[in-house]
């Protein structure tokens, strides 16, 4: 190989592997939304946690994304605060779908005393949430709540 060729060559493959180690992963990218998601609903923060909810959400229990918003509106307005633990987060990309899937216990804290919203002191809930990636974002579709309707996470 001559010089000229390796003074181009090694930045370029360089500049790949920078891109390949610091480019966050589709995986990495829908964790993060899963964990900001979680905290924006301890902060109360309605939009940002709909920044993360797809105009075209519809899951099997009748809710859309402008449902969603009015009940968490509503939800946030009598209710002081919220913990939120999420545990078992795995998620598999497929193209442009992705599903992520967790265990999860909310805890609010209204006037009349704490309410687990979903889960248990002792039995966290299972959730599946569908992704699409909109735009170069990914955006929540459905959720589904398995144990609800007698299946094992």
């Amino acid at each position: 190989m001559t010089k000229k060729a390796i003074i181009i060559t090694v930045p370029v493959l360089v500049s790949l592997l920078l891109v390949y180690l610091f480019l966050p992963s589709d995986t990495k990218r829908i964790r993060k939304i899963i964990y900001d998601g979680r905290d924006a609903i301890v902060r109360k923060d309605l939009e940002r946690v709909m920044a993360h909810v797809s105009y075209n959400y519809r899951d099997r229990y009748g809710f859309t994304y402008l449902s969603i918003k009015e009940n968490l509106k509503s939800l946030f307005q009598r209710t002081e605060s919220f913990e939120i633990e999420v545990d078992n987060l795995r998620v598999e990309v497929n193209d442009k779908k992705a599903e992520a899937r967790f265990l999860i216990k909310v805890k609010a804290l209204e006037t009349a005393g704490e309410v687990f919203l979903l889960g248990s002191e002792d039995v966290y809930e299972s959730v599946f949430i569908s992704l699409e990636k909109e735009r170069l974002k990914w955006l929540v579709t459905e959720t589904y709540f398995p144990t609800r309707e007698g299946i094992a996470f």
